[in-house]
């Protein structure tokens, strides 16, 4: 079906830039941005055992500051068991 829609300039420039960097379509970042935005308002809150599950799919990590890792305060269990992460040193 066809739509027409108007979008700030800055935001179609986004999308734009983003649908290059991804290789797909501008139609198929929307689509799926659209599905994202339906998905996520009609699922029930997702419990992350994990700070940086929060940081899935949502794009590149070429953005993130070390601050965005989701690691800061962090003390569960770390997936590398030779190296703790916030865990008391052994005897």
């Amino acid at each position: 079906m066809r739509t027409t829609i108007d979008l700030p300039d800055e935001i179609l420039k986004k999308a734009k830039m983003k649908a290059i960097q991804e290789n797909i379509t501008l139609k198929e970042l929307f689509i799926r941005s659209l599905e994202n935005e339906f998905d996520s308002a009609t699922s029930a809150p997702k419990i992350s055992k994990a700070p940086w599950e929060k940081l899935r799919g949502k794009g590149s990590a070429s953005n993130l500051s070390p601050s965005d890792s989701g690691f800061e305060g962090y003390s569960g269990p770390d997936w590398n068991h030779s190296i703790g992460v916030n865990e008391p040193k052994k005897d």
